[in-house]
């Protein structure tokens, strides 16, 4: 039987930059806005601008987000806290909800 990739959550700032600095991902906000989150792969999306780690983390933490992403792989979100960051890993998105 094959597995698929296997998705996790975390608020913890250095599982965030691992991620982030194994895939070349860098934090980036929607323009004009303080608080719509991604780390950014890639320069083709210009509604997006780059920020600073702590400028990201700043806001994640006072947003209370979270980091949902696939491991191995690419695909993330930033969603809501919801008290299950850092427990063992799901196989499906919606299991890291």
């Amino acid at each position: 039987m094959a597995t698929g990739p296997v998705w996790n959550r975390t608020a913890k700032h250095d599982k965030v930059r691992a991620w982030a600095d194994a895939r070349g991902a860098k934090p980036a906000r929607v323009r004009g806005t303080s608080d719509a989150l991604k780390l950014k792969i890639g320069e083709d999306e210009t509604s997006w601008e780059l920020i600073s780690w702590d400028d990201f983390f700043s806001v994640f933490d006072e947003k209370e987000f979270a980091f949902v992403f696939e491991d191995p792989g690419f695909a993330s979100k930033i969603v809501r806290r919801n008290g299950t960051e850092d427990q063992a890993p799901g196989a499906t998105p919606e299991a890291a909800h």
